[in-house]
């Protein structure tokens, strides 16, 4: 299977009218990695296998 994966690179020219946004977002991103790692740690410790994608969209 082939697998492509493409970059982009974008440039904010009004970044004082959306730098609260984009906090936000960057919050909410990083709250979501978090939980995602706690509960691959927790599944890791008790039986030593990582959860597949799927039931980590199901959490």
């Amino acid at each position: 299977m082939l697998e492509t994966t493409r970059t982009y690179v974008a440039r904010i020219t009004n970044h004082t009218q959306i730098r609260d946004d984009l906090d936000e977002c960057g919050f909410a991103a990083s709250k979501l990695w978090n939980v995602g790692r706690y509960y691959i740690q927790e599944r890791w410790d008790e039986d030593g296998e990582i959860p597949d994608e799927a039931e980590l969209k199901s959490e």
